[in-house]
Order: C-alpha cells, then sequence, then structure tokens
C-alpha cells in the first residue's frame, strides 16, 4: 500500500485523473440525464394569432396535444394591439424506458415573435426545445401572402436549424397541418419531409428547402419556389356506441362518432420573385415547367384523343423512365438562341378506351409512329406553355440566366446592357424545342 501511494503521487497523471473525478465525476452523476432536458421538434408550423381578450390558447391535438395562452406571463395579456404569432411544434419527448416507442405531441406558444412563442412553449411543457432534428417548416398562407422573410431569416439565423430544413406552405392553419401530420406519424409513420423529397423527383413539383429557396430568391433571377401542401381527409361513418342498460352511465353518450381519415397532397408551388409572391402554380403548370427544367426523373404522360389503326378517340397513358435535357445557346444579332433538346424514355401503361373502358394487356401493344409524334407534340405544347408561363410572370425559374451567363458571359451581358430593362430578359430569348422519343 505504502509503495502504491508513492508510485500514485510520483506520477502526475495519476493525480490529474483523480482530480478531474473528484471535481466532475460526482456532479456528472448528480445532473439529470439530458434525456430527460430536451423535448425533440422535428416539425414546426408558424401562424397569424389573433389577438383575444383573456389572451387564452387552445388545443384541437387530443390527449396528446398541448398549448400555450397569455395568462401566465402579463407582457402577453397587455399586447392586445399588437400582432401575435402562434409557433406550433411537432414535439417528440424522449422517456427512458425498457420498450421504446416513439410519441410524438402538439405544443403551441403564442407571441409577438417566433422566438418569444417558442420560449413560451417551452415553459409549457416544461423542456428545453431542440431544433437540432428539425426537418419541415410549415407556414400558413397568410404568411406566404403577406410577407414570410423575416421569419424565413430569423429561422436560417439559428445556428441549431440546418439550412437543408424543408420549407412549405399549407392552405389552412399550420397548427391544423401538423396535428393531421401527428396522426400520420403515430399511425403509419408517413414524414411530412420524406412527402417533399419524394414529390420532388416527379414533374409535378419541386425540391423545397432553406437552402434552395434562399439561393433563388437571392441568386442572379431573384426567384424561390416553395411547395404547398394539404392535410384533409374525408368522415368516416361510423354506428353510434351502445348506452348502459341501466341509464346510469353511458359510453359517448349514444353519439356517432368519426374519425377523419387524413391525407397529405400537394396542392401547388408558390413562386416568389425579389420577396414578393408573384404567382401560384397548380400541379398541370408546374408539370408544364419541369418540362423545361428537367428537374425530375419519373412521372406520367397523357395523350388525350389519338386516333390510328388500332385505337379510335383513346386516351393513352405514357410511364417516364428517363429523361435528358440538354441546352445548345447561339447568339444571333446579338440575341440568344437557346435550342432545347429533350430526349425521354416512355412506357405505355394505359389504355383508355373512348368507351370509358380501360384496355387489358397493355404490354402487348406496339408503339407506333404516329403515337410517338403524338407524345412529342404533347411534350412541345407542354414545354411551350411552361415557358409563357415564365414571360407572363417574369420569373425565370428553369434560370436561363445561369445558364447563359456560363455558357458565353461577355455575349450575354452585351445582351442585357442592350436591354431598356435587364429584367425582361425572357421576353427577347428565342427558344427553339425538340424532342425525342425513346419507346420502351
Amino acid at each position: 500500500m505504502r509503495f502504491f501511494c508513492k508510485q500514485f503521487f510520483k506520477t502526475p497523471m495519476f493525480l490529474v485523473f483523480a482530480v478531474m473525478i473528484v471535481l466532475y465525476g460526482f456532479s456528472a452523476l448528480a445532473k439529470p440525464a439530458e434525456i430527460n432536458q430536451y423535448a425533440v421538434v422535428t416539425a414546426l408550423g408558424i401562424d397569424k394569432a389573433e389577438n383575444s381578450d383573456n389572451g387564452e390558447g387552445t388545443s384541437t391535438g387530443g390527449a396528446d396535444s398541448v398549448a400555450f395562452g397569455g395568462n401566465i406571463l402579463s407582457d402577453v395579456e397587455s399586447a392586445q394591439d399588437e400582432q401575435l404569432y402562434e409557433v406550433t411544434l411537432l414535439t417528440f419527448i424522449p422517456v427512458a424506458q425498457q420498450n421504446f416507442t416513439e410519441k410524438y405531441k402538439v405544443v403551441n406558444g403564442k407571441g409577438r415573435s417566433v422566438s418569444e412563442a417558442i420560449d413560451l412553449a417551452a415553459l409549457n411543457i416544461g423542456r428545453e426545445i431542440g431544433l437540432s432534428h428539425l426537418k419541415i417548416i410549415v407556414l400558413s398562407h397568410e404568411l406566404v401572402e403577406t410577407g414570410l422573410f423575416k421569419f424565413l431569416d430569423y429561422l436560417l439565423r439559428n445556428i441549431q436549424i440546418s439550412s437543408s430544413t424543408k420549407v412549405v406552405a399549407t392552405d389552412e392553419p399550420a397548427k391544423e397541418f401538423l396535428e393531421a401530420a401527428q396522426k400520420l406519424d403515430n399511425e403509419s409513420s408517413i414524414k411530412v419531409a420524406e412527402h417533399i423529397m419524394f414529390n420532388s423527383d416527379y414533374i409535378y413539383s419541386t425540391e423545397s428547402s432553406l437552402e434552395t429557396f434562399f439561393k433563388g430568391t437571392f441568386g442572379p433571377t431573384h426567384v424561390g419556389l416553395m411547395a404547398c401542401l394539404s392535410a384533409k381527409g374525408k368522415e368516416e361513418q361510423t354506428t353510434p356506441t351502445a348506452s348502459s342498460g341501466d341509464g346510469g352511465s353511458s359510453d359517448g353518450g349514444g353519439q356517432a362518432q368519426s374519425s377523419p381519415d387524413e391525407m397529405i397532397t400537394q396542392c401547388h408551388v408558390y413562386v416568389f420573385k425579389e420577396e414578393n409572391l408573384v404567382t401560384k402554380l397548380g400541379e398541370r403548370d408546374m408539370k408544364r415547367v419541369n418540362f423545361v427544367i428537367g428537374d425530375y426523373n419519373n412521372g406520367s404522360l397523357v395523350v388525350e384523343n389519338f386516333s390510328d389503326d388500332h385505337f379510335q378517340d383513346a386516351n393513352l397513358t405514357f410511364e417516364i423512365f428517363d429523361k435528358s435535357i440538354g441546352y445548345k445557346i447561339v447568339y444571333q444579332n446579338g440575341i440568344p438562341v437557346v435550342n432545347i433538346d429533350t430526349s425521354l424514355t416512355l412506357r405505355l401503361s394505359e389504355v383508355e378506351q373512348n368507351t370509358g373502358i380501360l384496355q387489358e394487356n397493355v404490354e402487348l401493344f406496339v408503339i407506333t409512329p404516329q403515337a410517338i409524334k403524338a407524345v412529342e407534340k404533347k411534350v412541345k405544347t407542354s414545354m411551350a406553355e411552361g415557358l409563357n408561363i415564365m414571360r407572363e410572370n417574369q420569373s425565370d425559374i428553369a434560370d436561363f440566366y445561369t445558364i447563359l451567363h456560363n455558357d458565353n458571359r461577355i455575349a450575354f451581358h452585351n445582351f442585357l446592357d442592350s436591354l431598356e430593362n435587364p429584367d425582361d430578359y425572357l421576353d427577347r430569348i428565342v427558344f427553339k424545342l425538340s424532342v425525342r422519343i425513346y419507346a420502351k
């Protein structure tokens, strides 16, 4: 023992180790686990809140939803003449148990700013709000149509939030949308962020994140895109519950009960230019625009009222397997001529006859040259309509500015200098379209 003590005091590392154990070891054991300190936020929604006389908040999320009103803090009660904002948090509160089960709660907080509302929501649940795992930000249509950049600027500067966080709008209150998303998360594990990533691979949507939105808005085109989602369903009819025979108490009071069959769907895409909302593009309009951009790999294409030796006024549905697009640019008299060459690989997947009957065994049909020409005409028409949409709204969604700049910077900027208004460059560019169809 004496020899061990001598060696211990002669070795500095042993002394350092002993001091660290005394200073930090016991305090770490007494400190509560981090799992009991934080509420992990996976989705955040922002709404405009109506000022009320008592400032009370309400909750519609059932037993797993809590709301925060202004009765606790007097400064919220006194802000009747100020605009209040309601922040809704879809939180996962980890609990140390033998069996791990994901449990989500919808938490609300009202305040004069987003940061104040988040702090009040944290007071309501008694945990710190962790935004490091935030996957999606949902904004109500009121904020989108009246000004959303101050909210996105705050969220982007928050060091806990990643720039790859998806940001979407909704045509309903963000609170109701997240409450519907909570049910989907608990019941079927459908994530809203995954819905956005799935849609961005197809011809009717676009990727929507903080990074891509601000890159477009503050880039050379000043155009930003934001997808709009909706979570609505239809009521399922159920039979009334039976009451007890003695008439003392009843289970449900003999009233019919119903549960909504919620589903998240794509509504449209908001187009912003220089921080102003320009237009809303529906599914078909976005499909036309994306034929020019080429940001998708999958989708479908319908040729209506097609007739040849095999069909009479039939609707042909083709499945898109691959798409490639190339741009060739030449200048004629100082004006850029953009040749857009599009190649599509298709397979006939469905045939609807003029009688409304679906044709069977379509995989045995041969795609005739007449059908290929009809598809080429359909794609060219869609591309031309997509270009007209961008010209009418003066919104370079396809980012032709960067394409022309990278191809020939001097010639392109000479072209811009020759215009009275350089922002009208889309109206002066000449587009030529060519389409090649390959049958699979």
